[in-house]
């Protein structure tokens, strides 16, 4: 995506305290951690530093959203009484330049000469293959891993499994931001979370998007999926609810031109034209050309490498982190682990690099935030007569309604017998910002009734979500009212109240 990056810095050095291989999220954390603890470290990266989320994933797909939905604020301006005179104009050139310089900003905080100077942090270009959990070779040259090795090598695109698609030039998530011409027709595949960012920001930007999944978002809460179809129906995007069988090159046309086989739900089949074809189906573990099998290192049945809750390998000493290892594949997750992994490399006892709750965002407009156990999840492990739920739809909240937004709900799941938070869904403009106080509220005990006496600001989002916790707290005030009649009285009897 950026033609120049800083070059490597490689000291004389080949021998390190922690030796990480990768230098995405959970690379740059764990050689990071290392540092910060005064261990040496050194990432090795076969391409750039950064990762997926710097350069084809997070940093450019919220760039594009943000540019597709100033578009769309655009073109609905007149529902707010703003005329604009004259047709919107998409540049897709500076659309493209926009997102470059947005990935070059983030980029220089993480390039080797800023890992470097601020943190002490060494980087190595090349492929690492592991010796022994203390040696690897890196370009004919042997590097020494005192406390141990974390690999942290990502994912990448599946490898599309579609009848005829190496006749046509098609699109995943590593080069589509390198487009600077908006497609009239676009045809994605895939109902996951990039798959429907991208399906809203191209259609907001202009292109005529079908988008071709059984499901969409289908790990989330049922009413998700139906919601965000309806969003995405009001705006025009074409959903097809049916999987890809084939594609073929359209005669005459640019090699990305094509026509896409549906099998629909019924059996039946359906063609689908289109100018550009994104192909967002899912990502793998990179695990291959490490030398994992001589080390007797596993891999488990997501095709990632195999670890203890404490992320170890194995092969004592080698740990991994991230997207790697198969688990759910969130930047701010392989993060976390990245530091665990070396935390429990380089200290003293472990700590857990496993979690249950992870929260989990998908970027589209309304955002769509989730964490914990969803209601048919809690259900089958609670039983039905022990599940709650509280549900509110944001059209009924005021912030909601100042800002013209009708869909979208939040939703928690609890125990009835102490209201404890067993996950929730949210489906609103910041619903990203919002998971994060039931995050807390889960990993600190807090339960549903216990978020009502935390003041919240009016009229934010996160009000409602006070609100919503207020019905359980007065219930609880109901159901201790005998007993609180008979202290007041008292208290009363002895002139204290």
């Amino acid at each position: 995506m950026v033609s120049e990056i800083s070059s490597f810095s490689p000291s004389n050095k080949s021998h390190f305290d922690l030796v990480v291989i990768g230098g995405g999220s959970a690379g740059l954390t764990a050689a990071d951690f290392a540092t910060k603890f005064g261990f040496t470290s050194v990432i090795i990266e076969r391409d750039k530093i950064g990762g997926d989320c710097t350069w084809s994933g997070c940093i450019p797909s919220k760039t594009l959203l943000s540019i597709a939905k100033k578009a769309h604020a655009v073109r609905t301006a007149e529902n707010y009484g703003i005329r604009l005179n004259g047709d919107m104009e998409v540049d897709m050139g500076a659309v493209r330049e926009r997102i470059r310089q947005t990935v070059r900003t983030v980029y220089e905080e993480e390039s080797p000469a800023a890992l470097k100077e601020r943190a002490g942090i060494d980087t190595l270009l090349g492929e690492a293959q592991i010796l022994s959990p203390t040696t690897l070779s890196v370009g004919g040259e042997v590097i020494t891993a005192a406390r141990g090795i974390v690999i942290c090598t990502g994912a990448a695109p599946a490898p599309p499994d579609l009848e005829g698609i190496d006749a046509v030039e098609y699109l995943t998530n590593e080069n589509v931001f390198e487009m600077d011409v908006l497609p009239k027709k676009m045809t994605i595949v895939g109902g996951g979370p990039i798959g429907c960012e991208m399906a809203q920001a191209f259609s907001r930007l202009g292109s005529d998007v079908t988008l071709v999944a059984l499901k969409l978002l289908p790990t989330e809460e049922p009413e998700v999926s139906t919601s965000l179809e309806e969003v995405f129906k009001k705006e025009g995007i074409s959903i097809i609810k049916g999987r890809a069988k084939s594609v073929s090159p359209k005669s005459g046309s640019p090699p990305s031109s094509h026509a896409l086989t549906c099998v629909l739900e019924d059996a039946s089949e359906l063609s689908v034209e289109g100018d550009a074809l994104l192909l967002a189906v899912g990502r793998r573990p990179r695990v291959g050309r490490m030398g994992l099998d001589a080390l007797g290192i596993r891999l488990n049945d997501r095709g990632g490498i195999a670890t203890d809750g404490n992320l170890m390998t194995a092969c004592r000493g080698i740990y991994a982190a991230g997207d790697c290892t198969g688990d759910r594949q969130f930047t701010h997750y392989a993060g976390y682990q990245g530091a665990v992994a070396a935390r429990n490399a380089l200290l003293p006892l472990n700590s857990p690099g496993i979690l249950s709750e992870v929260p989990a965002c998908t970027f589209t407009a309304p955002e769509i935030s989730s964490v914990g156990i969803s209601e048919a999840q809690a259900k089958n492990v609670h039983g039905d007569d022990q599940i709650g739920v509280a549900l509110k739809n944001i059209k009924d909240t005021d912030r909601a309604t100042c800002e013209g937004e009708e869909d979208g709900f939040i939703k928690i799941i609890y125990l009835k017998k102490n209201n404890k938070i067993l996950g929730a869904s949210i489906m609103a403009g910041p619903a990203g910002e919002m998971i994060s106080e039931i995050s807390v509220a889960m990993a600190g005990g807090i339960p549903l009734d216990g978020l009502a006496p935390i003041m919240h600001s009016y009229p934010t989002y996160s009000f409602d979500i006070q609100f919503i916790a207020t019905k359980y707290y007065y219930d609880k005030l109901l159901k201790l009212k005998p007993i609180l009649t008979v202290l007041g009285k008292i208290l009363s009897f002895f002139g204290i109240r």
